[in-house]
């Protein structure tokens, strides 16, 4: 259900969307004119380590022969070229990471704040509120959460990076050609389905109840429980049908994919929370969605508990 009334109050809201695109190819631009001084020096050392393991044509063509020797080869790429970066010049690939795993995520994560501002104005009362005002009237409240979600998502990310390493030094060729592809899968849609689930009620929390981060967490993982397995399963086939696209229309096509999750996960975000909060909201210009009262909830979980 909360799928589908997502999908319906993101087609209700798509000019909202439109603008968040917008705003976060700005952030991208702005990241790139950050990196930009050491963007060629840059390139030129990731060119170098490149013609050294001698794998141009699997970054050109991923995904289009053995899927498990491709997706091991990537990896292996990856860590090479970040090895030898820190080797040349420490300094420049720090520099690199800080721009793209802090700076980046940071600048994404309030921009979502405003466009989620946006969605509670529709959702409460059908209220149209502009993209510029929305980012400056919640910019002190945006940055704080945006600080603290950035880190918190590094740490997911530094997990899933473990586990994907560590799959990959397996060398048994029956693994990596049948086992891998599936376990690789496994492990991003999982780990990423997690990360989403334990912060899915933080932000809607924050802009609803007008609280301190810490709190908002609290009551944002206490709305995710009280429909853990149905927010979990709808999460992981987010995460599920973005995987494929990219396997099936490869790298490239996660420059669509990635901010139009992005987009999708806001809108899930919203209605899941307000669901678990039994708050009547508005889907659509005529239609209401009137989900069942928080209270009855609790009670049918603790009747079901004793009996």
């Amino acid at each position: 259900m909360m799928f589908l009334y997502s999908l319906k109050l993101f087609g209700s809201n798509w000019i909202k969307a439109l603008k968040f695109l917008l705003c976060y190819i700005v952030i991208w631009g702005i990241c790139f004119a950050i990196f930009l001084p050491s963007f060629f020096a840059f390139k030129d050392i990731v060119f170098s380590s490149l013609a050294q393991t001698n794998i141009q044509n699997s970054v050109l063509s991923i995904f289009g022969g053995n899927l498990g020797e491709d997706i091991r080869t990537l990896v292996q790429m990856g860590v090479n070229v970040l090895s030898s970066t820190f080797q040349l010049n420490a300094g420049l690939c720090v520099y690199g990471l800080v721009v793209m795993f802090v700076v980046l995520p940071f600048l994404v994560n309030v921009a979502k704040y405003a466009f989620c501002e946006m969605l509670y104005s529709y959702m409460t009362s059908k209220n149209k509120t502009g993209f510029f005002s929305a980012l400056v009237r919640s910019l002190k409240k945006s940055l704080l959460f945006a600080l603290a979600k950035t880190f918190y998502n590094l740490l997911f990310l530094t997990s899933i990076g473990l586990c994907v390493y560590a799959l990959c030094l397996i060398n048994n060729p029956a693994f990596v050609h049948y086992g891998l592809p599936l376990i690789f899968l496994c492990v991003l849609v999982i780990f990423l389905s997690l990360e989403q689930i334990t912060i899915l009620g933080w932000m809607p929390a924050l802009i609803v109840f007008d609280c301190n981060i810490f709190v908002a967490y609290r009551r944002g993982f206490k709305a995710v429980c009280r429909h853990f397995w149905a927010t979990f399963g709808t999460t992981i086939l987010y995460f599920l049908l973005f995987w494929v696209l990219c396997f099936l229309f490869g790298i490239y096509s996660m420059i669509v994919l990635v901010p139009l999750l992005t987009i999708l996960l806001c809108v899930y975000n919203m209605v899941s929370f307000f669901c678990s909060q039994g708050m009547r909201f508005y889907y659509n210009e005529n239609n209401i969605l009137t989900p069942k009262k928080l209270e009855e909830v609790d009670s049918f979980k603790k009747n079901a508990y004793i009996l």
